[in-house]
């Protein structure tokens, strides 16, 4: 029987594109398998599994995020921002369950139950955006990856071809026919910090953990528990180079090539010669940001991972 008594169960009924509608009350009942005194709620809306975790969180000793990115990026921002302080295990029950690869989750909704039920407990970072926006100083969090510039035009379009086996894959062979880089310059540690790019930028990936877009290993050495963020930097490449790094990019191969800057820092500043977008965990934030400042937010909330995680994670 697990330790975790009073769980609270935030549970997204469309992820996977609705996929998952049919199987709600097996889902619910595997979940009260292994806690039976969880209370399981369904999202209705964007932004209500904030709303729920920010309302209910306080009461539970476990909050389960039951859903796709979306609905842990939802999860994981009301318990920072609300300092919810138990811990959030993550039933990736999406079509890309980044963040619960990272946690080490088996990929079957009830083994990652059993997982969960015998997890062990760590303090996971998180990170911090803030850039300009029409004279305006906007900003987000983030707990698995976030992307400036093809990454998250990419992102725009990855919706549309959400439930197919290569979605993302296809999102991105679209984004490269309308895509255009732009100028950029990149500094660690700030606004005074040291150049480590200057040129024309396809995109920024700034991973918390290794996988994003639904299992490529963009940032290949990023830990969710060392205080510190991997951007992987991509200068601009004509559409057929791109077409011949992607397969790498799925497992991490990318690293080391001429056209990639990969590096581990806390802070990030990133200033462009025009607006470009911007994702945090698949979710858009804006699609003309400008001066960004992005930053780690080192042990910002407890998470469940799988008994036989490495250490560290």
């Amino acid at each position: 029987m697990s330790s975790f008594k009073h769980v609270l169960a935030i549970l997204n009924p469309v992820s996977r594109r609705g996929r998952n509608r049919n199987r709600i009350p097996e889902i619910v009942a595997g979940i009260r398998q292994y806690f039976p005194e969880a209370r399981v709620h369904m999202t209705e809306a964007s932004g209500h599994a904030t709303q729920l975790v920010t309302e209910l969180g306080g009461e539970a000793d476990l909050v389960l995020a039951c859903g796709g990115d979306g609905t842990v990026h939802e999860v994981a921002k009301g318990m920072v921002h609300h300092g919810i302080r138990a811990p959030m295990g993550v039933l990736g029950l999406g079509s890309g369950n980044d963040f619960a690869r990272a946690l080490r989750m088996p990929t079957a909704w009830s083994d990652a139950l059993e997982a969960i039920s015998a997890g062990r407990i760590i303090a996971s970072d998180a990170g911090t955006v803030e850039w300009k926006e029409e004279g305006r100083t906007q900003s987000g969090f983030f707990i698995n990856a976030l992307g400036v510039g093809f990454d998250a035009h990419t992102a725009v379009l990855a919706p549309r071809y959400k439930g197919y086996p290569l979605g993302y894959t296809m999102a991105i062979l679209a984004g490269l026919k309308s895509w255009i880089s732009g100028g950029a310059t990149i500094r660690t540690e700030g606004r005074d910090g040291e150049v480590i790019f200057n040129g024309r930028l396809m995109f920024v990936s700034i991973g918390n953990a290794f996988d994003s877009g639904g299992g490529y290993t963009v940032n290949p050495g990023a830990l969710i528990s060392d205080g510190q963020l991997d951007p992987c930097i991509v200068e601009d490449i004509s559409v057929l180079r791109a077409v011949a790094l992607l397969p790498k990019v799925r497992f991490g191969g990318h690293i080391g090539m001429k056209e990639v800057t990969y590096l581990r820092t806390a802070a990030l500043h990133i200033d462009t010669d025009r607006g470009l977008p911007v994702h945090a965990d698949g979710e858009i934030l804006s699609l003309q940001a400008r001066d960004l400042d992005v930053s780690v937010l080192p042990q910002a909330l407890k998470v469940v991972v799988a008994p036989n995680a490495p250490d560290p994670v």
